[in-house]
């Protein structure tokens, strides 16, 4: 059966091109010491970027993709601060304690700081920030914050933040959540992410869809210290297709880009004056299954039929060349994960796939099978085998590949069977992944199973994150055993690429990158 799918890969897949898998070169996640470099006197110093994909909401509390992630760095302050490895530094906030019962956070805030538009930051900040984030339900992100019961404004410099339950990924979700100035917000609404007015290194120029999006340097920075950049202005430039960016930085179109196809480490690692950062991440691939009533994954044993059919080890080695298969919600080194449970379940076995599909409701409909491009290296390559092994075991899929803003609505609409996207587990926590499509269902599948419910809340509003780990376990146990809302897929390496005259930013293996003090060298 094995020579049958490499048989079926090759004609569907490899006759698209050469699939070569590469060893990754990497540099460490901090790329240098930030070192001062003097312009040449009248010349403007841009540094240019690209990743695979569009911001197409600046609203933050709308549905970011992981591009905003990173330019929100770039132009917000959060109160927290984080290393992206589970530890937590003070941002706007100083300090901060929680009381006995979970229910009440204390933040002390920075004193001296100043909003893009000239605005104080205080604690009517955090309030407007944090209020609407939990009030708002019309917001895509509401569902975040919707434990929060009120912010009280103690001083102007103390914000307490009132939960209606303990919220045990507070400091997490709080490195996640850019402060917004109360009084522009309130006179402003949603015309404020029209300007997007920080308290970060760099301020919001202009965004052109789909072409670039500009921001120039805040020389009034609070937290500049000694390392000031020398950088005038960063532009990034969507760029959806693998190859195109990838030639773009070896001509030297871009100084940085992102989502590096393995087969192109080589290449790039040759390329004068280009360094290549690759480390295992912390970023899962899955699919999310629409499970309504008259849908063919509302039946058990065509979601297990499809979580078999998926020879996740084959795709891994032969057309991503990096990165490992997925088995479990999440990977090492992230609460939950269970070494002993993570082999257990999703293996592939196509007999198995195809009896249970017998076994189904299954009668040959067709599957809409719907994803955005660059979501993985080869996304096109990866999704075309996938195909091929679903019809191999005997489903009808129609694939269709789409731009990003046209995907979520489909999603949110539930008008797909199966969902293909990513999430990236920041600081060891699965919360954002967790909150975002099992508690919220934000995914829209219209399926529900209590018993995980209960387990996920009773984790979410644990603290302690032994007890957290425990929940956890048993919950995504149940996930694999029901066949869930997602069948998990691919952990992806995470792989970038930067000009060695750049120095000063931060890759982080969850995909981040913080360019907030760039270098030119």
């Amino acid at each position: 059966m094995k020579k049958r799918i490499i048989s079926c890969l090759l004609a569907a897949v490899l006759a698209m091109g050469t699939l070569a898998g590469c060893q990754g070169t990497g540099s460490p996640s901090g790329t240098g010491t930030e070192t001062q470099s003097s312009k040449k006197e009248g010349v403007e110093n841009v540094m240019t970027f690209s990743m695979s994909e569009d911001v197409y909401t600046w609203d933050t509390m709308g549905q970011p993709v992981v591009p905003f992630y990173s330019i929100q760095l770039l132009i917000y302050d959060m109160l927290v601060r984080t290393d992206h490895a589970g530890n937590y530094e003070p941002g706007l906030a100083t300090e901060w304690s929680v009381s006995d019962d979970g229910l009440d956070w204390t933040f002390q805030l920075r004193e001296g700081v100043k909003f893009h538009n000239g605005e104080t930051f205080n604690a009517e900040s955090v309030k407007a920030t944090l209020e609407r984030g939990a009030k708002d339900n019309t917001l895509n992100m509401n569902f975040l914050w919707s434990d929060i019961e009120s912010v009280e404004a103690a001083d102007e410099y103390t914000a307490i933040v009132h939960c209606k339950k303990p919220i045990g990924d507070m400091l997490n979700q709080l490195t996640y959540m850019p402060m917004l100035p109360a009084k522009a917000l309130a006179e402003q609404g949603e015309d404020l992410f029209k300007t997007n007015p920080g308290t970060g290194p760099w301020k919001f120029v202009s965004w052109d869809p789909g072409n670039e999006a500009v921001f120039v340097r805040n020389d009034e920075y609070w937290d500049w210290g000694n390392e000031k950049s020398n950088v005038d202005k960063i532009i990034y430039k969507p760029i959806s297709e693998d190859t195109t960016r990838v030639s773009s930085m070896r001509t030297g179109e871009f100084d940085l880009i992102s989502n590096i196809p393995p087969d192109q480490v080589e290449v790039l690692s040759g390329s004068e004056g280009v360094t290549v950062d690759s480390q295992p991440g912390t970023t899962i691939s899955w699919m999310a299954l629409q499970c309504g009533a008259g849908k063919p994954f509302a039946d058990k044993n065509i979601r297990l039929a499809l979580t078999h059919a998926i020879d996740r080890e084959l795709i891994v080695e032969s057309i991503l060349g990096s990165g490992s298969p997925a088995y479990w919600p999440v990977m090492e080194g992230v609460t939950g994960y269970d070494k002993d449970m993570a082999g257990k379940y999703n293996q592939y076995d196509p007999e198995l796939a195809k009896k249970l599909l017998v076994e189904s409701n299954y009668n040959g409909e067709e599957i809409y099978f719907m994803a955005i491009d660059g979501k993985v290296p080869r996304t096109k390559e990866v999704l075309q085998a996938v195909m091929s092994m679903m019809t191999e075991v005997g489903f009808n899929v129609k694939l269709e590949i789409m731009e990003g803003a046209t995907f979520v609505t489909k999603r949110s609409a539930g008008e797909y069977d199966i969902a293909f996207s990513n999430v990236f587990y920041n600081n060891g926590s699965p919360w954002r992944h967790m909150i975002t499509h099992w508690l919220s269902d934000s995914a829209n599948t219209e399926l529900e199973n209590p018993e995980i419910t209960a387990l996920l809340t009773e984790a979410k509003e644990t603290i302690d994150l032994s007890k957290q780990d425990e929940l956890l376990k048993k919950a995504f146990t149940l996930m694999m055993e029901d066949g869930g809302r997602m069948c998990y897929f691919i952990n992806l390496d995470t792989i970038n690429a930067h000009s060695d005259k750049l120095s000063g930013i931060k890759l982080y293996n969850d995909t981040i990158i913080d360019l907030s003090r760039v270098m030119r060298n």
